[in-house]
């Protein structure tokens, strides 16, 4: 069924996959001023850098189109396991970056003192390459409070000329107002950079479902205007649910022979998905 549908519609691959693709980044205004955001955190080694948006908005997608933009430029350390006691994350940073290192001292005891020594020697032979050193943590709104003071702690590694340790934190909007709190407002006022990803209006909605098909090629594939409007309705405009209602919209399509995808097809797609 799956190789029909490509076939019919002349496509080589699903244009509204929801596994996040550099190749299919779109540039929207806000996804264009984190790229910056982030590039500017490189470029004038700022310490932080708080990413935010709903689930679905792109972030991902965002970070991986930044590292293949940047890659021989940092060193990127991404985390996306973030319900981590302090203890844990330094473990698990060092088994990250410098895990023969810590095998070298296995049977000496690696406690907090030890970690932060090796971690710091690593970031400094890497700075000393040319190269940036950058944590990026994922869902950073499930951080346990004291794990986030021990981030705020570990930007404090620095040389007398810059700090060497960037952040990027992905979170959900809420994570803004948890920084609010008197506990945070030391790291609150270290994170210069705050960007948020917001969700299309009907315009943009078609926009985006443009550009995914331009990205495959030539293809016979339209979506009328009722079509759109439903979309835009029932995804609120959030990239993720506009690709899953898309692509089911094309699967009907080919069961119709049709290539226009009609808001009758979209109105089916939204009840099978059961998206309310």
């Amino acid at each position: 069924m799956t190789l029909d549908y490509l076939q019919f519609y002349k496509l080589r691959e699903d244009p509204f996959g929801i596994t996040p693709d550099p190749d299919f980044f779109y540039p929207s205004r806000w996804h264009m001023e984190a790229l910056q955001s982030m590039e500017y955190l490189i470029r004038k080694g700022e310490g932080f850098m708080l990413l935010t948006g709903s689930p679905g908005t792109g972030k991902t997608t965002l970070i991986r189109t930044f590292l293949k933009n940047f890659g021989k430029e940092i060193s990127p350390i991404v985390i996306y396991q973030s319900t981590l006691s302090p203890n844990e994350f330094l473990k698990f940073l060092a088994f990250l970056i410098c895990k023969e290192k810590l095998e070298n001292l296995e049977r000496k005891e690696t406690d907090k003192i030890t970690i932060i020594k090796v971690l710091t020697d690593e970031f400094i032979q890497r700075r000393q390459l040319g190269i940036k050193n950058l944590i990026i943590i994922d869902e950073s709104q499930d951080l346990p409070e004291e794990t986030l003071i021990e981030i705020k702690h570990l930007s404090n590694i620095e040389t007398e000329k810059e700090k060497l340790l960037h952040f990027i934190l992905l979170a959900q909007p809420y994570f803004e107002e948890m920084l609010l709190k008197p506990a945070f407002a030391q790291l609150n006022q270290r994170i210069s950079l705050k960007v948020s990803l917001e969700s299309f209006d009907k315009e943009e909605v078609e926009n985006y479902i443009k550009f995914r098909l331009q990205r495959i090629g030539e293809v016979p594939i339209n979506f009328d205007k009722g079509a759109i409007k439903l979309i835009h309705k029932a995804s609120k405009g959030i990239p993720r649910l506009i690709n899953l209602i898309c692509s089911r919209a094309l699967m009907i399509g080919y069961m119709e022979s049709s290539y226009t995808i009609k808001k009758s097809y979209v109105k089916t797609a939204i009840k099978h998905l059961k998206i309310e």
